[in-house]
């Protein structure tokens, strides 16, 4: 940054007295009738490529595009946010702490024309956080982990299953940015998550289980924002994945995540947690 050069009076004292009165009148008129510019506040502080494989750039202006359209809901990140590119089984995800955010991008996810949809989600997570919704509130997952109970069978597929809560309110507010151009792209995101589901399937109870949660929550999700008709062939393949498995639980899962509240207390999510594990504990007894 320059220093500012002092000004030496041209005439004398009493001229220059005048001159400083009279500048700084100007800018006192000037700054009415034209304020001062707003400077936008920096949140993406730094961008790192952990993997090696380049793409911090793309990172940079997805980011940057998606607070744009973020902002142009009236919806704005308090807190910095760092971004790490890096090899890792899933597309991306994020981690919130009291005063900042880190957003973890997959290599896949920078090489995928979905990077914007990626960051619209985990930006959506952070959002959450910071204003404290239920679903994001650390206070709520500690009476969660005493009023909740599951089978210890049961950990890794409900761990899996309430992610899916929050993903259902972090995509409220990122189907708010997408919400002219994200219906196919999410449709057929989601489309892959059933048919990959398939594959995976196996003997374990429990795993099979947390499939069809997640089958429900894809279909669920859909029908939240009205992208999926109730004669789309993917309910049918969904429910092939249940009758292999023996179970008949798609359907309930699904119209459990469609009818998700908005904005509930932390009792009332308490609630929603514990019948999520109850539909669960049905399709594993069944």
């Amino acid at each position: 940054m320059r220093r500012a050069k002092s000004l030496k009076p041209l005439v004398g004292a009493t001229r220059c007295a005048r001159i400083e009165y009279e500048h700084r009148a100007f800018f006192r008129n000037a700054a009415k009738l034209f304020p001062k510019p707003t400077v936008p506040r920096i949140v993406l502080i730094a961008i790192v490529d952990k993997a090696g494989r380049g793409g911090t750039r793309k990172v940079e202006e997805a980011f940057e595009a998606v607070e744009r359209r973020y902002a142009e809901e009236g919806l704005r990140l308090r807190s910095p946010v760092s971004a790490e590119i890096v090899s890792m089984p899933i597309m991306g995800a994020s981690k919130s702490l009291r005063d900042r955010h880190t957003l973890f991008v997959s290599v896949r996810a920078v090489q995928s024309g979905t990077l914007d949809g990626l960051v619209a989600h985990e930006m959506g997570h952070m959002l959450r956080t910071e204003a404290h919704h239920a679903s994001h509130d650390p206070d709520v997952y500690r009476k969660m982990g005493r009023e909740v109970r599951i089978p210890r069978a049961a950990e890794g597929a409900f761990s899996g299953a309430f992610n899916h809560i929050q993903d259902i309110y972090a995509d409220d507010l990122a189907f708010l940015v997408f919400a002219s151009d994200g219906g196919d792209r999410a449709y057929r995101f989601f489309a892959g998550w059933i048919d990959g589901n398939a594959e995976m399937r196996g003997q374990d109870r429990w795993q099979n289980v947390g499939l069809a949660v997640t089958n429900g929550f894809a279909l669920g999700n859909l029908v939240r924002h009205r992208l999926i008709r109730t004669d789309d062939p993917l309910w049918d393949r969904a429910r092939a994945f249940d009758r292999e498995a023996g179970f008949t639980a798609v359907d309930s899962f699904a119209e459990f995540f469609a009818n998700l509240p908005n904005d509930p207390s932390a009792e009332t999510f308490l609630l929603q947690v514990r019948t999520l594990a109850g539909l669960m504990t049905k399709a594993a007894e069944t």
